[in-house]
């Protein structure tokens, strides 16, 4: 009776580790990709912040329309990788610009701008594309890097008319 009962212990315990080797790829893998999504939600919220902190320097500092488009996209390019605490590289993030000169340029309509004259408005677009840390998305199409698109819209500057 005791060796029967010793026996159906061992073959337990086998069937125990038979399972553990066959669930525990499965549970790594989960685990890789559970890191992966949050370093991408990281990564996205970090830029997107750091971005609309960089258009409140512009609303400060209205001296931005004097270095002119080149010069605008490469300051955003610059302060998005500074305010991104190391995450991102400048080689990861490419900016455009649309730049119209007032506000009925922008929307295609006449505005009665009173004592006031609109300051240029600036539509900015930041492509984000950086790499995954893990080859898992790879294993399914996904390539080795991700992307993602901010647009950031500053025209709600107003100055007084030189009238």
């Amino acid at each position: 009776m005791i060796d029967s009962i010793r026996f159906f212990i061992r073959k337990e315990k086998a069937v125990v580790s038979i399972e553990v080797a066959l669930i525990f790829p499965v549970i790594l893998f989960i685990a890789m990709m559970f890191f992966e999504l949050a370093r991408i939600a990281l990564i996205i919220s970090v830029v997107g912040v750091s971005l609309e902190r960089t258009t409140q320097e512009f609303r400060y500092n209205k001296d931005f329309i004097s270095i002119g488009e080149e010069g605008i996209k490469q300051t955003v390019s610059d302060k998005v990788v500074e305010n991104s605490y190391g995450l991102i590289y400048e080689n990861n993030i490419k900016v455009d610009l649309q730049s119209f000169s007032d506000l009925n340029d922008f929307a295609s309509v006449d505005i009665e701008s009173g004592s006031y004259r609109s300051l240029p408005i600036l539509n900015f677009s930041v492509l984000l594309n950086d790499n995954f840390i893990t080859p898992l998305p790879g294993f399914f199409g996904l390539g080795n890097s991700f992307q993602h698109e901010y647009r950031q819209v500053l025209g709600d500057l107003v100055g007084k008319s030189s009238s």
